[in-house]
């Protein structure tokens, strides 16, 4: 006697660990500002041009906390993103570009404003 196997659980665990992963993945405000800003980017940005805007919505720009904001991009949060998927990062050019696959991503980042 044949038996029935259902795939559907095991789509909606891989759709479950997803879902699961990008809130990961953007579980860090700097992460969620820097994927923000690069959606609204033609191109590849600077990684100084993230840390400005980082620095301007977390309310102080002065030179001291835009260097912190620097070095955790570059040691931490680009690499991260890069890693999961969701950008292009050159740390030898200091640029990074949202990849097209990060399209997925913004709506949890409505979610996560409010």
């Amino acid at each position: 006697m044949p038996t029935n196997t259902d795939d559907s659980s095991s789509g909606s665990i891989d759709a479950e660990q997803a879902v699961s992963g990008v809130f990961k993945l953007l579980s860090h405000h700097r992460r969620r500002i820097a994927v923000q800003y690069l959606a609204t980017q033609v191109g590849t940005t600077s990684v100084s041009d993230v840390a400005d805007q980082i620095a301007l919505l977390e309310g102080e720009h002065t030179r001291d906390r835009y260097e912190r904001i620097c070095t955790s991009l570059v040691h931490t949060h680009l690499p991260k993103l890069a890693d999961g998927g969701a950008i292009e990062y050159d740390p030898d050019q200091e640029v990074v570009e949202l990849r097209d696959q990060a399209a997925g991503m913004l709506p949890y980042l409505e979610v996560a404003a409010d």
